[in-house]
């Protein structure tokens, strides 16, 4: 896999090192940088991007009207957040447009590198913090624990169907699966996001966009 991705950060510095970073690793073809969003929309219009990673919290250069505007005007583009916040608010006015990963700056190198890819293959990808904010979970600023989250494309698929009500039965005829398979499946997703019960799922769906509120 060979990624092209556009850094939409206005700090030199961290642009300059995440940059770095990434492309010593392989896999990744190139690495651009816009630092406002006149640049970015132009970039986006005259070249054709594998992952847009930006933070939309920066005043002044980014915000959460400009994700909101990228998901409406370019649908296909794929978003990776990496911002720091811990309002729930945000979070979710970031989420309710749809992009396909978000982390937080505490999130170590290998979680971004895990992310990227995961991404470009069609997963969604959240840290742990980002979902404990989804689900109404408490934590603290000063934790450590930030691993990353990520449900495969199918895995987003049936968790949706769960969300909907449908029965493991129903999901394995509509996407002619076995049973055995979606209960499999079933129990992936609620490891992977350490829930409990259906209405955690729904809350989560409707959060990240699978479901519609």
């Amino acid at each position: 896999m060979s990624l092209s991705i556009l850094h939409a950060n206005s700090n030199t510095l961290m642009s300059s090192g995440l940059n770095t970073i990434l492309l010593k690793g392989g896999g990744i073809n190139s690495i651009e940088n816009s630092k406002n969003e006149a640049e970015l929309f132009d970039k986006i219009k005259s070249k054709q991007y594998d992952l847009l990673i930006i933070d939309p919290l920066v005043d002044g250069y980014f915000s959460v009207d400009t994700v909101k505007r990228l998901k409406s005007d370019f649908p296909r583009l794929k978003v990776l957040i990496i911002s720091e916040t811990y309002s729930s608010e945000k979070v979710f006015q970031i989420l309710e447009n749809g992009i396909e990963g978000f982390l937080t700056r505490q999130c170590d190198i290998d979680e971004i590198t895990h992310s990227i890819f995961a991404i470009a293959k069609g997963e969604k990808f959240y840290c742990n913090k980002v979902l404990d904010i989804i689900l109404n979970k408490q934590f603290s600023p000063e934790e450590d624990n930030c691993e990353p989250t990520a449900l495969s494309e199918r895995e987003s698929e049936i968790a949706g169907l769960i969300a909907k009500g449908l029965t493991n039965k129903e999901i394995g005829e509509q996407l002619h699966l076995s049973h055995h398979t979606v209960h499999t499946h079933r129990k992936n997703i609620f490891k992977k996001l350490s829930i409990k019960s259906v209405s955690e799922l729904t809350l989560y769906a409707m959060n990240v966009g699978l479901i519609s509120s």
